[in-house]
């Protein structure tokens, strides 16, 4: 098992700190976290910059991820564009959300969406297996997302047979859905993991997401909230995942201090599944 951290985690710890990237990139690595999630569009600038920034961290690029409409915008060149990065970088896998659908969508409207993302997601999965990469999806935590519960992910796995699942364990809450129970449904593809535990507590300085049903729910360091994370760790050893996890806590007021302990409690919790 490897532990990686969304690198927007990174560059925020820098600005509440105020310390160089390249410090804290170094902190960061010190605390057992060999590789990063990349946001295509904190790349675009300088692919090659942002690789020899981390071949000199000693961090890898686990996934990266990047929001496309394909519901409204079905040219599929960009997706493909955005794999090339991808595996430039060397990542091994792709997340993309590939759009959103208004809620005052009539159904013509949104079954058209619907099949314009899968076909997409189709091209891109062809693709990305040729270089040796897996494209994902995952529960996206917005209501505009017709992808973020486990029935509408099942939907988009019926559709691309070569599509996998990132599971992040912090999102099903949004729509009210059991994690464990979405685990017991999702779990023969899953390929990567969010591990993102959401906290019931106002924290001072940070801004809550507000499920559907009202619940505020705040950043946490991962193993400190009210997600079941041991319990999905060990549903994950049970069906022999060793893949990355990946850290996730957008919006944290001390990414630096979240990450620290974020890190601390899943090499003390997931060491069964050292390899």
């Amino acid at each position: 098992m490897q532990i990686s951290v969304f690198y927007n985690h990174i560059v925020t710890a820098c600005k509440q700190t105020g310390l160089p990237l390249p410090e804290v990139l170094g902190l960061v690595r010190g605390y057992g976290i060999q590789a990063v999630e990349l946001d295509l569009d904190e790349v675009q600038p300088s692919p090659e910059a942002i690789k020899k920034l981390l071949e000199q961290a000693g961090m890898s690029v686990a996934s990266m991820y990047a929001f496309c409409d394909f519901g409204n915008a079905p040219d599929v060149r960009p997706g493909l564009s955005f794999i090339d990065t991808a595996a430039y970088l060397g990542a091994g896998k792709v997340l993309v959300i590939p759009g959103f659908i208004g809620e005052s969508a009539d159904q013509e409207l949104r079954e058209r969406s619907l099949q314009h993302m899968a076909a997409a997601l189709r091209e891109m999965s062809e693709y990305a297996g040729c270089k040796g990469l897996i494209v994902t999806l995952e529960d996206f935590d917005d209501s505009r997302a017709p992808f973020s519960t486990s029935e509408e992910l099942l939907w988009f796995l019926n559709e691309v047979p070569k599509l996998g699942i990132t599971f992040d364990t912090g999102n099903f809450i949004y729509r009210g859905e059991d994690a464990l129970e979405a685990f017991e449904k999702l779990k023969s593809r899953i390929v990567h993991v969010h591990c993102k535990d959401r906290s019931l507590e106002e924290h001072p300085g940070e801004v809550p997401k507000i499920s559907t049903n009202g619940t505020r729910l705040f950043p946490s360091p991962v193993g400190s909230g009210c997600i079941p994370m041991q319990a999905i760790l060990d549903r994950l050893e049970t069906i022999g995942y060793k893949n990355m996890v990946a850290i996730e806590h957008f919006d944290a007021a001390d990414q630096l201090a979240y990450m620290k302990q974020s890190a601390q409690w899943l090499q003390a919790t997931f060491n069964p599944l050292q390899t």
